[in-house]
């Protein structure tokens, strides 16, 4: 965790309200079908006297839907989305949100316009050789489908959040740093023995193996199908001129840049600026036929049958999209591709043939736990002659014991957060045994190195709980009036 810290101590801030409110990414995503009030018909709830938006909500509703996505290898389904209850956590950080940013009117904050300009011109995002880069900017939000004016109405809220943090900040004291220094640099000196499960151990019980089947078949799932008619117009060669070609390339530069950030000249991607602009005219073809299909006026030629993890298809717009609907036209290979929908194949329980193998993968995980961790209690038990591997710490990073670097790192983080002397550690296929034989803080050197992180991160500490316990004073102050039901 420390070694982490070190490496990315500008990203510290982002890193905690991370672990705080989970806000990563952004978008739109499907989020249900909710029946709102036809007189509030642009708000889904509103706290003291500030509105939520819908567009608000299904931004956040993104953000966290791109966070827990990630977590789930981008196979997060619409039913684990719903178990984990996504919704519900957007619209409760949108009002804890709403509940600071009424409070902070209270207090008389307020952003204005030369905020807006400084907050932009200082986010990295828009930076070109060190420099804030206009072109840049315009491009990047119209890359994102939206607006300069939406997106600078909408670095207001996030500004007047920030004005009002750091007007309640508490700074770090001598005490609370000594604490965490020590959380965080004590050293163990432990010995270890792994234990493992042979493959010869686990007996499959097809009884067993059935009825943890029943208990999760709601988890296993065919994808859901996709039936269409497409058709495909593929890249034209112009006879572009130079003349065509340099003035696209001067409207669109921002897009020829190098690794090192730099634009690169004409001349070295010409190539790349001639394909460019033929897709371009491509695209002025593939959106009359875009119309004339939309309209029936004409058919799309090629019927296709696919599934939800086509990552070549543009699958956000698909699960949204109803029978009879019509894409406009993207890029696909070498040219456009424009797809109708004929028939969408909802998603269904798999039958247990259909999921034995993936059971099976779930029951030998299951399995080989229950014998590691019948094997280290056993250990524990009756005493066991470990490998001293010397005194660790957080930061520790090597491979020792039979463990790979990141099993021993992943070893040495649950260590710290466990209580007593001895104990075991389940990772995957196999469990760490330990005793904690001696333990001393580390030395100056490195009580050195992290101060200034360790610092840091004491005072983010202490002012997520502050912001914690402040929202839960103003939830009794504002009035929270809700404007939707979940159908």
């Amino acid at each position: 965790m420390i070694t982490w810290m070190q490496k990315h101590r500008k990203y510290l801030v982002v890193t905690i309200w991370v672990s705080t409110i989970a806000f990563v990414g952004a978008g739109f995503v499907g989020w249900g079908a909710y029946d709102l009030n036809a007189s509030r018909a642009s708000s889904v709830a509103k706290v003291g006297h500030r509105n939520i938006s819908i567009q608000e909500f299904q931004n956040r509703y993104g953000q966290l839907h791109a966070y827990y996505s990630q977590l789930f290898d981008g196979q997060l389904s619409d039913e684990n989305a719903s178990e984990l209850g996504i919704e519900n956590l957007a619209l409760e950080a949108l009002v804890n949100d709403a509940m600071l940013l009424n409070f902070a009117d209270d207090l008389g904050l307020g952003v204005n316009d030369e905020d807006i300009v400084k907050y932009i011109i200082a986010d990295q995002n828009f930076h070109s050789n060190g420099k804030f880069d206009k072109e840049l900017y315009k491009n990047t939000l119209k890359r994102a489908r939206t607006t300069e004016s939406e997106y600078e109405e909408s670095l207001k809220n996030v500004i007047l959040l920030d004005k009002l943090r750091h007007a309640l900040n508490l700074p770090a004291n001598a005490q609370d740093i000594d604490m965490l220094t020590a959380s965080f640099l004590m050293q163990d000196k432990i010995s270890i023995k792994v234990v493992e499960a042979n493959a010869d151990e686990i007996k499959i019980d097809e009884d067993a193996l059935k009825k943890l089947w029943e208990e999760h078949k709601n988890e296993y799932k065919t994808m859901t199908e996709f039936k269409l008619d497409t058709k495909f117009i593929p890249a034209i060669s112009s006879d572009a001129n130079t003349n065509e070609l340099t003035e696209f390339y001067n409207e669109n530069k921002n897009e020829y840049k190098g690794s090192d950030d730099k634009i690169k000249e004409f001349e070295a991607v010409k190539d790349e600026v001639l394909k460019d602009y033929n897709l371009k005219q491509t695209k002025k073809v593939a959106l009359e036929e875009y119309l004339k299909i939309k309209k029936d006026e004409k058919q799309a030629d090629v019927s296709v049958s696919t599934f939800e993890d086509n990552a070549s298809l543009p699958m956000d717009e698909l699960k949204l999209a109803k029978k009879g609907d019509t894409l406009k036209p993207f890029e696909y290979e070498d040219g456009y591709m424009i797809v109708k929908v004929k028939e969408i194949v909802a998603p269904r329980v798999m039958s247990f043939d259909e999921a034995k193998e993936q059971i099976l993968e779930l029951y030998k995980e299951q399995k080989t736990k229950e014998i590691v961790e019948a094997k280290a209690k056993e250990l524990l038990e009756k005493g066991f002659q470990g490998t001293d591997i010397g005194f660790v710490s957080r930061d520790t990073v090597k491979a020792e014991g039979g463990l790979s670097e990141g099993e021993f790192n992943i070893f040495v983080n649950r260590l710290f957060e466990k209580g007593g002397k001895k104990g075991y550690v389940v990772l995957g296929d196999k469990a760490v045994v330990y005793e904690i034989t001696e333990q001393k803080l580390t030395n100056s050197e490195k009580e050195k190195e992290y101060k200034e992180i360790i610092t840091q991160n004491v005072g983010f500490l202490k002012n997520n709980e502050l912001i914690r316990d402040l929202t839960a004073m103003l939830s009794k102050r504002y009035q929270v009036t809700n404007y939707y039901t979940k159908k």
